[in-house]
């Protein structure tokens, strides 16, 4: 009988002790799923990614860091090209070493665009771009080539900040701020001299070839640099310190009267050979 009970027993405990190792490896795999699930969702630190060139003082935590298939992401050509004056049939492409190419046709019009889908209202804001030469003027930033900050739904009382563009009538770069209650009451600042106020430009303008632009702007104030040197500046209360795009933009500016009266004149560098604006890279660190 004791022998009998004993035998009859031991299953029992084989098929617990069974049960027991079955279920203790049912939560070690949980808790191993479990924690890779929480790491492929928990947020991943910022790249390791160096100061600004220019602006460092103003410059917080870096919340953009975009570059390559993400520019080309961007691409807002359709939507952007409808002035009237333009063709959108630029085209935005990765390029062999992975940097967004913005690319017009030497068409009359053809036009080309990139629009950030975030909005910044405050902060430091850097492009590495390299900007296309005229053929035959290697010193003149061939097209309406421009990058800069607006609200295109809400200019010109949310504001524009030109932190480059390549001038259609001079051929020349300058940098503006627009902003007013109409369309018909436009205030601008510039380094040219066609405008209400006159900015100061210090150290050399702006070349075709690579450069790092720098844009420190919030409510009340802007600075513009290149290549970590500040070009110009301003400080007044028409600076909104509104949520802005940024865009980087190109167009062969057509030989017709319409472009014309839009620009003021006739146009100087408009290029008759394909022309590409490439950047490397767009990031943003919050001001403080």
């Amino acid at each position: 009988m004791t022998t009998s009970r004993v035998s009859s027993h031991r299953p029992t405990q084989q098929r617990r002790r069974f049960d027991n190792r079955y279920f203790i490896l049912i939560a070690v795999v949980v808790v191993v799923v479990l924690a890779g699930v929480v790491y492929a969702v928990r947020p991943k630190p910022a790249a390791n990614v160096a100061a600004p060139v220019a602006g460092a003082s103003h410059a917080g935590s870096l919340v953009l860091n975009a570059t390559g298939s993400e520019l080309v992401s961007w691409n807002k050509t359709p939507s952007y090209c409808t002035d009237g004056i333009s063709t959108g049939n630029g085209t935005v492409t990765a390029d062999s070493s992975g940097d967004a190419a913005l690319t017009t046709l030497g068409t009359s019009g053809s036009c080309v665009g990139i629009i950030s889908p975030g909005t910044y209202s405050s902060g430091v804001i850097e492009a590495d771009v390299d900007f296309p030469a005229l053929p035959g003027k290697s010193g003149t930033i061939a097209n309406w080539t421009s990058l800069w900050l607006t609200n295109q739904s809400s200019w010109p009382v949310d504001g524009e900040l030109d932190a480059v563009e390549a001038s259609p009538l001079t051929g020349k770069n300058t940098v503006s701020w627009h902003s007013g209650a109409s369309s018909s009451s436009v205030f601008v600042a510039s380094t040219d001299t066609f405008h209400q106020v006159k900015l100061p430009a210090s150290g050399a303008n702006l070349t075709p070839g690579w450069h790092v632009v720098d844009i420190v702007y919030t409510k009340g104030y802007f600075a513009v640099y290149y290549d970590g040197h500040m070009y110009t500046s301003y400080t007044s209360s028409k600076i909104t310190g509104s949520a802005l795009n940024l865009l980087i933009t190109s167009t062969v500016t057509p030989k017709t009267q319409a472009a014309w009266d839009l620009i003021g004149g006739p146009e100087v560098n408009s290029s008759s050979s394909a022309a590409t604006t490439t950047v490397k890279y767009v990031r943003v660190w919050s001001y403080k």
